[in-house]
Formats: structure tokens, C-alpha cells, sequence
């Protein structure tokens, strides 16, 4: 275990992400501009946020501004019908699936769902579509008929879903003459010569959703992030099939305010550096790169830096919602103070709150302070296990990169990870000609006092308890999403709901946390529904007993109570 805590820390150490301030004009262009898709896909007007600091104009650029993501050209997504004949965008695939509806703009001129981000042009001219950090992390919730928009919260989004019908999709065209024909003209293309483009697409994305198949399904609001990166860099970039696990691990996404400020990043705590973490995700969700090729080409890829940056720089002005007092009850003023003084008793001293605890100036370069957060292993929370176990448990065959392992045939998955990573990003300066000192902003502060790289948690294996402001707006809780609310998790273990369903967004505002009842569901989201039953494996809801003598219902609702209260920290010290 103690090899694979070094690969944590070098995971940790290889590269991030500067926190510094930039606006959104600063992005990289996302390439040519083509004409708008079907009205429908962007036609579902936005939803009323609750205020999170951001400008109108900046939370487009967070929608829109392409990071590297090339999942299909553009042209084709637009053109592709459902095996239905319904147009896949027009026709509901994503929405059915929980992506959030688009609104056409000079940054997203086709109407494609939130986190759809026009990508630069293939060889053939054909802009592409990728994805981008809005996708997985643009909430919303659903208060008494209202919709809120939550800016950097937790999507409900069906990723395997979304797949398994985008390889549908292309099947029944492959499939169907008269379909294809209908395709090709809507794509723009004559049919014969982009027959075989198109085949060859369809091929490599049967594969990339055959081979991160898993015998249980993820549902709405989850995602093994880490199998997934693991994946396409350490089995399909380095060509080693034999690196390949089935990605059982899923995670939910997390809320991403005050994530800029954290000392440690993900539900493991492994990431300290932000660039290490945003390329990672880049190269995860189809993202290209070259790790056995010439030197002429080898360690390129089409991660984007630049707008890595700047995405990380707009997230840290990003502000946790407040609970929505104006469409619901304020929270009741004598539960708030009986909440007040239980959770700091028994919560404040593992998640922290207002005042915040920071670390010490000494620990970094700069002086910077930035918010402490604890790492807690199995033995103490108790929770489900088996992401801890598939990362830091998990080997690879170091292949073409044995040369940065001494020529050691394998190593941990994780320092594989990030030797690929670092070396992407460290040939993405060399090529763009950064200076020295920028090229150190882009790791924002986090060096230490003798300048190297502030490193991850590394061991014991342990999960993070990050700080909760805004958690009213990120159900269902656990780092599985295996409770539907807060008062459940406050609640003995066997009292939590064995079995729930999860897709919904409408509030359930006296327990916190999304209703898990068809009834309750509007009749729109109830297609969305997944039933999620806590006794598979990756999905237990056991854990997280604090405190050890268990609450009376009148206290658990007053914790719950302030937790609708709590305000968070707000950057770096």
C-alpha cells in the first residue's frame, strides 16, 4: 500500500491550475462558426439562479468555453436521429438523460445542452463538440414549480445513458439507407465519401462504451471519474489493453465552490494542483493524446491550458447558492440555534465552518493560506470502500513511459496518470514558449516553502469531509449519492432508505435533498428515475456515524435546519 500512496502524491505533485483572475474574453477560440441546430435543443428557457457572484456573461463562458473535450463533429450531432427518427439533440436524447437545455448565443450558436462546447475544426473542416466542466457540474433544482440554476453544483446527469443512446443513434444510421442518406444531407456531406469517416467513428465509440462497461449501471448524478481517466490513458493512450479495469467505482459529482481555495481536491483528497486535475478530467471525457509516438508528436494532446486556467479563475468567484427563502419558509430561528450549537459539537470539527480554519502561512511560498479540510480513513467513516480500493489498488504496465519508472515494467496507476499528465502539460508550455513565471502561476500558490510542489493526500486511504455551505443544493449525500437527504444521513444507519430513486429535481425542503417518489416527481422527470438500491456493490449507505450516540429526530432536524444557513468560505487567505 505504501507504493501505491507514493503514486497518490505523485499524482498530486505533477501539475495545477492558477487561481488568478481572468475574464472570460481570455479563452482560447473554439474554432469556425456554423449555423444553428434544431430550435428545440435550446429552447426551454433558463432557470432563475439564486445569486452564486457570477455575471451573466461569465456563466456563458463557464457553459461554453471549450477545455479539449473532441466527442463528435458538431455537424453530425446535429444531424443524427434517434432509432425513433426523432433528431438525437432536437428529439430529447440529452434531456432525457438530464443534460440542462442551452440558450443559443455568439458562444453556443447551435443551441446545444449547458457543457456542449464547440471545439476546434478535424482535418476534414468539421468543427467538433466536446465536453466541458458544466456538463457534470451545472445543477438545478425544481422549488414549488420554480427552476433554480446551480452554478458549479452537481449534475443529474445519466452519462452511461447518454452513451449507450449516442451509440444507438449511430447504429440505426449505419443500419438504415434511407436514414443515412437523411443524415449525410443534413450533415452537410455527400454520402459515399463520408461513409467511411462516419464507420470508423462509430466503430471507436462502440469500443470506448464497451470497454468501460459496468455490471451495475451509475444511474442519474454519478461517475467513476478516476476509471474512466484511467482508461483512456493508461489502456488505450499507452496502447496497453492489460491496464483496463471495469470502472465500479462511481462517485457523485461534486459541488465546485471554494473548490480553488481546498487544500485537497476529489473525494480521496489525491489531487492538490489544479492543472493536474483539469487536464486529467480533459483527457477522461474524450480528450486526444499521443503518449508512443515520435518525439515530433509525442506528449501533445488537445487539452487546452489556456482555458483550464481561466475555468478554474471563474470557478473560485463562484459562490455557494443560498437556500431559496424567497420561494420556500425561512429556516425556523430557535431550530437554527439549537443546530448551531450541535453542529459545532459534532460536525464543525471535521467540516469545518464559520470561522473557517485556513493553513498556516508557513506552508506555502507565497504565504498563501488556503482552507484546511480533513482526510479521514475507512476505520474512522466507515462509508463504501471501493473507490478507495479500485485507486489505490490499482497497478498498470508502464509501457512506452518505463523510462520516467526506470524501467520498471509496472507501477501504480496513479503515478502512471501522472507522469502522462505531467508531461502533457509540461510540452503544452514548451510549445506555447511560456515564461518561467507564468508558467508557475499556473500552479497557482501551491508550493511550499522550499518550492516544490504542494503534494496530495497520500495515506492513510481516507475520504474527504469537505466544508458543507450550499449543501441543501447537492443531494443525494455520501460520496456514492447513496442517501437522499440530510436528515437521512443524520439518521442510525438502519433507518436509511435501503432503496430510493434518484433523478428528480424537486426539493425536498423539511428533509433536504431531492424527492426519491415517482409520485412526487413531476411527470416530466419521472422517464429520468433510477431506482438505487443501496445493497449492491459500490453503493452501500452504511458509514458516516457521527455522532456515535444517536440523534433524536427533533435534533436531526435542527442540524438540517442550520445546515440551510451555513455560508461559506470565501478564496484563499
Amino acid at each position: 500500500m505504501r507504493g501505491v500512496a507514493a503514486g497518490a502524491a505523485w499524482l498530486a505533485a505533477a501539475v495545477t491550475l492558477a487561481a488568478c483572475a481572468a475574464g472570460p474574453a481570455r479563452a482560447e477560440a473554439s474554432g469556425t462558426a456554423s449555423a444553428a441546430g434544431p430550435a428545440s435543443a435550446g429552447a426551454t428557457a433558463p432557470a432563475a439562479g439564486p445569486g452564486q457572484g457570477w455575471s451573466d456573461d461569465l456563466r456563458d463562458a463557464f457553459y461554453y468555453t471549450p477545455q479539449g473535450s473532441r466527442l463528435i463533429p458538431e455537424s453530425w450531432l446535429l444531424a443524427l436521429e434517434e432509432p425513433g427518427s426523432a433528431r438525437l439533440v432536437g428529439g430529447g436524447l440529452p434531456a432525457r438523460t438530464g443534460f440542462l437545455p442551452g440558450t443559443p448565443g455568439p458562444r453556443n450558436p447551435a443551441g446545444l445542452p449547458v457543457g456542449f462546447a464547440r471545439e476546434a475544426p478535424d482535418p476534414a473542416g468539421r468543427p467538433w463538440v466536446g465536453l466541458t466542466c458544466a456538463a457534470c457540474h451545472t445543477g438545478e433544482v425544481t422549488v414549488r414549480g420554480a427552476r433554480l440554476r446551480i452554478d458549479g453544483g452537481p449534475a443529474m446527469i445519466d452519462f452511461q445513458g447518454f452513451m449507450r443512446g449516442l451509440v444507438a443513434a449511430l447504429d440505426a444510421t449505419l443500419a438504415d439507407p434511407t436514414r443515412y442518406a437523411r443524415f449525410a444531407a443534413a450533415a452537410g456531406e455527400e454520402p459515399g465519401p463520408l461513409r467511411p469517416a462516419f464507420e470508423a467513428y462509430a466503430t471507436n465509440l462502440r469500443r470506448l462504451v464497451a470497454g468501460n462497461w459496468t455490471p451495475e449501471p451509475y444511474g442519474a448524478g454519478r461517475l467513476d471519474a478516476f476509471g474512466h481517466i484511467l482508461n483512456a490513458v493508461a489502456a488505450d493512450a499507452l496502447a496497453e489493453p492489460a491496464n483496463r479495469r471495469v470502472p465500479d467505482a462511481p462517485v457523485s459529482y461534486p459541488a465546485l465552490w471554494t473548490t480553488p481555495s481546498q487544500r485537497y481536491l476529489q473525494w480521496n483528497g489525491i489531487a492538490a494542483n489544479p492543472i493536474g486535475r483539469n487536464t486529467g478530467e480533459v483527457l477522461g471525457v474524450f480528450g486526444t493524446m499521443d503518449l508512443t509516438g515520435p518525439p515530433a508528436t509525442r506528449f501533445t494532446s488537445s487539452a487546452r491550458a489556456q482555458n483550464l486556467r481561466d475555468l478554474e479563475a471563474w470557478v473560485a468567484q463562484l459562490q455557494p447558492p443560498p437556500w431559496p427563502g424567497g420561494l420556500l419558509d425561512p429556516p425556523v430561528p430557535a431550530k437554527v440555534e439549537r443546530g448551531r450549537a450541535l453542529f459545532a459539537a459534532e460536525c464543525q470539527g471535521c467540516h469545518g465552518g464559520a470561522p473557517y480554519r485556513y493553513t498556516e502561512a508557513g506552508e506555502s511560498r507565497s504565504g498563501a493560506r488556503f482552507l484546511a479540510v480533513g482526510l479521514y480513513p475507512l476505520d474512522v467513516v466507515g462509508t463504501d470502500p471501493r473507490m478507495l480500493e479500485n485507486f489505490y489498488g490499482r497497478q498498470a504496465l508502464t509501457g512506452s513511459l518505463s523510462e520516467f519508472f526506470g524501467a520498471a515494467a509496472a507501477a501504480p496507476a496513479g503515478q502512471v496518470l501522472s507522469t502522462a499528465v505531467g508531461r502533457i502539460v509540461g510540452r503544452d508550455f514548451t510549445a506555447r514558449n511560456v515564461p518561467p513565471l507564468e508558467q508557475a502561476a499556473y500552479f497557482g500558490d501551491r508550493f511550499g516553502p522550499d518550492g516544490a510542489l504542494l503534494n496530495g493526500w497520500t495515506a492513510p486511504p481516507s475520504y474527504k469531509a469537505g466544508p458543507l455551505a450550499g449543501i441543501w443544493a447537492t443531494g443525494p449525500y455520501l460520496h456514492n449519492g447513496s442517501v437522499p437527504t440530510l436528515y437521512d444521513l443524520l439518521s442510525p444507519e438502519d433507518e436509511r432508505p435501503t432503496v430510493f430513486w434518484v433523478g428528480g429535481r424537486e426539493l425536498d425542503p423539511v428533509k433536504v435533498g431531492f424527492r426519491s417518489d415517482p409520485a412526487g416527481t413531476a411527470p416530466d422527470e419521472r422517464e429520468r428515475l433510477f431506482r438505487f438500491d443501496t445493497t449492491r456493490p459500490g453503493n452501500s449507505n452504511r458509514g458516516h456515524v457521527f455522532p456515535a450516540r444517536p440523534l433524536p429526530p427533533e435534533d436531526r432536524f435542527a442540524l438540517v435546519e442550520y445546515l440551510k444557513t451555513l455560508e461559506g468560505p470565501h478564496g484563499v487567505r
